[in-house]
């Protein structure tokens, strides 16, 4: 096997004939940003901090793929007092997506640029295209469960509450959007009811399927390469597992 076709395997969907095949989810126009949306009653809002991460594994029978970016941006609306009733969103910018699958920098530079193709993120893909697709964005829609009714309901120590929260909302990757269920522990730091920063991290993967998504193998151009699959002979699993760690602040 060339080193080549060992990287396109490390990112391959299945192309086994006797899989069902998935069919892309419907493309849809990008969203307006949770950001640029007013602020309802009763609501404080947070700014992430861009210098979060956003971290993806794949598991293979040759490696186990592994990237990441650490630019995000995005807001939370908390409500203090009925912690169910927030709502936020996190967004994840996929042109500072990295891999680092090998020890060897070349082979996860070369990696790096097959990861960003397959996003539609090549430097020829029109900008217009670039600018909506270079966003991975989770936008909550509700909260089903938390592990304090209210900020002040939930244990201090040290000066910090966390709360477990159990969202659904949308995951929007390559311009198609997926409903998704996310488990995330979020510490407050700062009395409850003004605190000075949110860590938030997901406790479990968020599981997302790449051929669902439309990512597959693709030119500079955002061109799909025929026949690519077809050559890879070991088949990996289809699904992502997502994770997200990062900080936010009071707006000013």
């Amino acid at each position: 096997m060339t080193a080549r076709t060992l990287l396109l395997a490390l990112l391959v969907l299945p192309a086994c004939k006797k899989d069902p095949e998935i069919s892309p989810i419907k493309e849809t126009p990008a969203p307006i940003a949770a950001s640029s949306k007013g602020v309802e009653q009763g609501k404080r809002r947070f700014v992430i901090d861009s210098a979060g991460a956003l971290s993806v594994t794949i598991d293979a029978p040759l490696e186990k793929f592994q990237g990441k970016t650490e630019k995000l941006s995005g807001v939370f609306d908390v409500d203090l007092g009925n912690l169910a009733a927030s709502t936020g969103e996190v967004v994840a910018d996929l042109d500072a997506f990295t891999t680092h699958t090998f020890a060897d920098g070349d082979k996860n530079e070369s990696q790096t640029e097959h990861a960003r193709n397959w996003f539609e993120l090549g430097e020829k893909v029109e900008k217009v295209k670039r600018d909506d697709y270079r966003m991975a964005r989770f936008t909550i829609e509700s909260i089903e469960r938390t592990s304090a009714a209210s900020l002040a309901a939930a244990k201090e120590e040290s000066g910090v509450r966390t709360v477990h929260f159990s969202a659904k909302g949308t995951l929007r990757v390559h311009g198609r959007s997926a409903k998704k269920s996310v488990e995330v522990d979020v510490s407050f730091k700062g009395p409850p009811d003004a605190p000075t920063e949110i860590a938030f991290k997901t406790t479990q993967p968020v599981i997302a399927s790449l051929s669902e998504h439309d990512v597959k193998p693709r030119d500079l151009t955002g061109q799909f390469l025929a026949g690519a699959l077809e050559k890879v002979g070991k088949k990996i699993d289809d699904k992502a597992q997502v994770h997200v760690d990062g900080k936010a602040a009071p707006k000013r």
